[in-house]
């Protein structure tokens, strides 16, 4: 049911943006020039063999495992791909530096989900609506894709700019084995998190209740995003005045601060590696962190709790009528074509192939995929334990601004979290320093006046 019912939302926005595209297409000047009766996907032509795209993409496991199989579309489409994969920052200086000199250096993107209303807006991408149009509807099978996932991290302003390739959500990790032991039911709420938290910690010798990313960073950050917005909480208004010294942000921060007694002692210098591996080896029974945490802990190799924990929805914030506010942290990457790429077409062709369910299923291993299909599929399920819980996160899931400021308001939001989480400033005072940052940042970058 609830499947059908996002198909549904997908295909609506999906049709809106055609619509769209056939109206707008000359103010664009988008030209998709391909032979008659071509369609992208089919792979019974190669108009443009012989031709090499350059595709840039961030350093994580499902990048390494498309290129690992670059050979089999060089082989369907004659197209050679020639792969720059880089560290998040080196790809995110190279990528601005390109796109805004228009050098041309790359033929795809890749496109954190936070960057989306910079590179859309900027007019550094292109919107793809006439290459949708003009693809395979079986190959591209867009009713395929969670439509929270290609809002989130494709579409801006109503377009269509890019297509998912790697993502995230947050949840929670906890203990089956120890949940079991003392009867300790799952905690749908803030509150009933702490709580369970505090019941369980050192109850095992050496297992502290929770652990978290605490660590002076995005992954802080993002974790106090999932409190943030659940509390009623957000980072600024319709108007782009800033709010994070509201009432409700500095109760989420407060909140979160106790969860700090019944965490490692540690817990305050961790970031993803320490949290996960901590979490790996037995040392909490929960964890709030990305499912792309998982396969550390079902790696024989790196795990003590293989087939001893289960991946669920973050808890949320209790409603005055009784219903739980829950907003897990999304994350992702899309794939997009700048405006000045000369390969446009053979690029969009390389981007349906990558992101085809077809090779979404042989590409699982590396990294979760974005599509019903592979999340749904039971066999698949049994071998990745994060895939249901991720079908439930995902479709809620919240994203962070996707503004042009983004990276200089996280910044400023990083330093007032740690200092609160630390100790070394009341959590109000530390979220007022860090609002009136917010009102300088967005003034200088003119949303506000």
């Amino acid at each position: 049911m609830e499947r059908s019912r996002n198909r549904k939302i997908l295909v609506s926005f999906m049709a809106t943006a055609f619509l769209m595209a056939f109206f707008v297409s000359a103010v664009y000047a988008i030209d998709v020039n391909v032979p008659k009766g071509f369609k992208f996907g089919t792979y019974q032509q190669k108009p443009w063999a012989g031709r090499t795209i350059n595709v840039a993409m961030v350093a994580e496991p499902r990048s390494d495992a498309i290129a690992k199989l670059a050979s089999e579309f060089e082989k369907l489409t004659g197209i050679k791909v020639v792969f720059h994969i880089l560290a998040y920052p080196t790809l995110q200086e190279k990528q601005m530096v390109a796109l805004t000199q228009g050098t041309g250096s790359y033929d795809i993107v890749h496109v954190d989900c936070v960057w989306v209303g910079q590179y859309a807006g900027e007019g550094w991408t292109i919107p793809v609506e006439e290459f949708i149009l003009r693809t395979d509807r079986e190959t591209l099978a867009l009713d395929d894709f969670i439509p929270a996932v290609v809002s989130e991290q494709g579409m801006w302003e109503d377009r269509i700019y890019g297509l998912p390739c790697i993502q995230a959500v947050f949840g929670l990790h906890y203990r089956t084995d120890i949940f079991k032991k003392y009867g300790t039911k799952v905690p749908q709420t803030w509150e009933e998190l702490r709580e369970t938290a505090k019941a369980l910690h050192l109850k095992e010798p050496g297992v502290n209740g929770i652990t978290f990313m605490g660590r002076r960073g995005v992954q802080l950050q993002c974790t106090y995003d999932n409190m943030l917005w659940s509390f009623g909480g957000e980072w600024y208004d319709e108007k782009y005045n800033p709010t994070i010294n509201s009432k409700e942000a500095v109760e989420a921060l407060e909140y979160f601060k106790t969860l700090i007694p019944y965490a490692p002692k540690g817990v305050l210098t961790y970031d993803w590696d320490e949290n996960a591996r901590a979490f790996a080896q037995g040392n909490a029974a929960m964890t709030i962190q990305w499912q792309n945490a998982a396969p550390t802990f079902y790696n024989p190799e790196k795990s003590k709790i293989v087939g001893k924990f289960e991946f669920t929805l973050v808890p949320g914030k209790k409603q005055p009528a009784g219903s739980i506010k829950r907003t897990p942290t999304f994350g992702g990457w899309s794939l997009q074509i700048p405006k000045d790429s000369k390969n446009k077409e053979a690029a969009w062709e390389f981007m349906v192939w990558a992101s085809s369910r077809e090779l979404d299923s042989r590409l699982a291993y590396s990294q979760p995929g974005s599509r019903f299909s592979g999340l749904m599929d039971p066999q698949m399920q049994k071998k990745y334990i994060e895939y249901s819980g991720m079908l439930e996160a995902l479709p809620i899931a919240k994203g962070r601004p996707r503004i042009a400021a983004y990276s200089e308001l996280a910044d400023a939001l990083e330093v007032a979290l740690s200092e609160a989480m630390t100790g070394t400033k009341p959590s109000k005072k530390a979220l007022d320093e860090a609002n009136s940052k917010f009102k300088f940042i967005l003034k200088k970058w003119d949303y506000l006046e």
